[in-house]
């Protein structure tokens, strides 16, 4: 039986004990071992639970005691008292919030402008907003009923503007940041380091630039992690909550209703549950699996039903397959071993800051183990080599990071989609090539830290581990689909890592619970990249302020929008719909437009560009400039309004 040989346990000494205040935090942990339960247990890893040593003595963390099935309840009620207790006690949650909260004033948040691709989601919007019509249009990719419907909900209390869509996304970012604490803590991170986990999140260059726009990418990122947090929580072996475990299942739902990676947070739970043996051929191991998939089957029956019945396939979802079967498996094996790549890259310059901090403390004695298992010490062994290889291979071809920008690039924070694009913030070539070396002399780090603890000792905290690194891998595997349009255009974008920092950033704070970790390093490398997003992140929506500001100059003075283009987000936001329904199937534009005229804006003959470079083509004359203020540029930069040679000024 499960309690043999264990004391019984009620639910209220239960509670009591998980709320007891816990030991003075100190950075120099000398073992993983708590004196006190922590606040959030995982289930324990299959066998830690066999020994017969107790857990001080065998140096891992304690187990709680299992009580009787008789003696326990469906669902258990915390006393007010108690629940105020645990929001005391992880009041360190507060900081990285409350300065993401100042960080939100300072960037223009409220500005009424799109970015990027963004126009498509808030377009929908408006539609459910005005006619309550629930639409999908033909060139969005995401599933993106789910953040629609989002934010719907925000248009309702505060009113149908782009600003407000905007809103919508940096409070789902704090929530994911909420969750991404809940998990930290349940892989026994101290609150002061899950604080600071929280922080790296947040403050990182891609997700702050991305949570700044109404993209799915951070939505889908916070309800994965949501839904994570509410598994790990369910699925403790030591007190599964099936309550909670549906209702982590129904945020993995509304995460497919984002992104269809969705659908994998699943898939990676039930593939950790048959790995640990917790899945069976018996009626309880059927009753879990649905309680952990029901919910985001109905919603992928559900959205692809109303997707073929009432809205039709977007064109580019359908493209996806077609174009996977084009490239067929040498195309799947060069965007797995680009990806890896990228991904192992990009990871390791925005986990920098930690990683750095941990250097004085990586030495050990000689007669101390690194590596928990010689597995962990050849799997660093072999990612060394990979890694290396890719760096001089991608090296010779003249390729350095940013290798696959679209947020982060070499003009800054944010796509440049406007004629002419920004120009580059750094002329010098060195800086690129010491970005790189950085990068990977990061991941070198992460690697190292991760691949000690492959085959470390049982204990729940490892257990919890192995799940999110099992999502981690799903989600990377959910990387490939999206990615096979852009095989010939540099293999992927940055904004498609964004799954994988959170999850990366938990198990790297899980591999150095023993490890002293300098705080107040991390802490001003974490201010410094806070201090570039957030001017990064500034100068962007301000730049597209500025090219919206000239359009709505240019429309005033008698320029119609069939006759200007102004950038992707502005010709798609003003022009896309009026294509699908004039039924326009041909552009119109000279050659050699950019790529949205054709996707977005086809009936536009570009008579007037609003542009950066007024030299950008031969024929066209300067109308207008416009100084705009950047923080990160050093020089003076103009939005200019061109016209063709023989267009008239003003407008006829």
């Amino acid at each position: 039986m499960a309690n043999q040989g264990r004391p019984i346990t009620s639910d209220r000494e239960r509670d009591l004990d998980r709320t007891s205040p816990a030991p003075a935090e100190s950075d120099a942990i000398s073992s993983p071992v708590a004196t006190v339960r922590p606040l959030f247990r995982p289930a324990p890893y299959p066998g830690s639970e066999t020994t017969s040593t107790s857990p001080a003595a065998s140096g891992r963390e304690p187990s709680a005691s299992i009580a009787a099935r008789s003696a326990r309840r469906g669902v258990r009620f915390i006393p007010g008292p108690i629940r105020f207790r645990i929001l005391v006690l992880n009041w360190p949650l507060l900081i990285p919030l409350i300065l993401f909260g100042v960080a939100a004033m300072i960037v223009p948040t409220m500005t009424n402008v799109a970015t990027t691709d963004d126009w498509g989601y808030t377009r929908a919007v408006e539609i459910l907003y005005y006619d309550s019509e629930l639409v999908v249009f033909p060139v969005v990719a995401a599933t993106a009923v789910g953040q629609v419907l989002w934010g719907g909900l925000f248009a309702l209390v505060f009113g149908m503007e782009l600003g407000v869509m905007r809103l919508s996304s940096v409070v789902v970012m704090a929530m994911g940041a909420v969750a991404l604490y809940a998990i930290l803590r349940q892989l026994s991170v101290t609150r002061w380091r899950s604080s600071l986990g929280t922080a790296l999140y947040l403050f990182n260059p891609l997700a702050f630039a991305i949570a700044f726009t109404f993209m799915t990418d951070p939505h889908f990122v916070s309800w994965m992690l949501i839904a994570v947090a509410l598994y790990l929580r369910g699925l403790r072996e030591d007190n599964v909550t099936p309550w909670i475990i549906v209702l982590a299942s129904i945020c993995a739902g509304f995460a497919f209703l984002v992104r269809q990676q969705g659908a994998l947070i699943p898939c990676a739970m039930g593939l950790n549950l048959l790995v640990t043996r917790r899945l069976w051929f018996n009626w309880q191991s059927v009753r879990l699996a649905l309680q952990v998939a029901l919910a985001p089957a109905l919603a992928l029956v559900g959205y692809y039903a109303w997707l073929y019945v009432f809205n039709d396939v977007p064109d580019v979802q359908q493209s996806f397959l077609d174009r996977a079967v084009e490239e067929g498996w040498s195309g799947t094996w060069f965007l797995v071993r680009h990806l890896t790549f990228f991904d192992s890259m990009y990871l390791g310059l925005f986990l920098l800051p930690l990683t750095v901090a941990l250097l004085p403390a990586i030495r050990r004695p000689a007669t101390e183990r690194f590596f928990a298992s010689v597995w962990g010490y050849w799997a660093f062994l072999v990612s060394l080599g990979l890694l290396v290889f890719g760096l001089f291979q991608l090296s010779y071809q003249g390729r350095r990071m940013p290798y696959i920008p679209q947020f982060l690039g070499s003009g800054g924070f944010g796509p440049a989609d406007v004629p002419g694009g920004r120009r580059r913030l750094v002329e010098w070539d060195q800086v690129w090539s010491g970005l790189t070396i950085a990068a990977a002399f990061g991941a070198i780090l992460v690697a190292l830290l991760l691949c000690r603890k492959i085959r470390d000792e049982m204990s729940p905290a490892r257990a919890a581990a192995g799940l999110i690194g099992m999502v981690a891998i799903w989600q990377a595997i959910g990387m490939v689909p999206a990615s096979y349009q852009y095989i010939n255009r540099g293999g992927s974008l940055d904004r498609y890592i964004l799954p994988m920092l959170p999850l990366t950033i938990a198990l790297v704070f899980w591999a150095i619970r023993d490890i002293r970790l300098v705080q107040p390093a991390v802490w001003v490398g974490i201010a410094l990249l806070g201090a570039l997003s957030v001017a990064g992140t500034r100068d962007y929506i301000v730049y597209m302020d500025a090219v919206w500001e000239m359009a709505e100059e240019a429309n005033a003075a008698g320029v119609p929008n069939e006759k200007m283009d102004a950038g992707s987000a502005w010709d798609g936001y003003y022009l896309y719909t009026d294509m699908l329904e004039s039924g326009i199937t041909r552009s119109v534009s000279p050659r050699g437009s950019p790529w949205w005229v054709y996707f977005y804006a086809k009936q536009t003959d570009s008579t007037y560009l609003v542009t950066t470079n007024s030299d950008l083509r031969e024929g066209y004359l300067r109308v207008e400039q416009r100084e705009y203020d950047q923080w990160l540029e050093g020089d003076t930069v103009y939005i200019y309004l061109v016209r063709m040679w023989d267009a008239p000024w003003p407008p006829e």
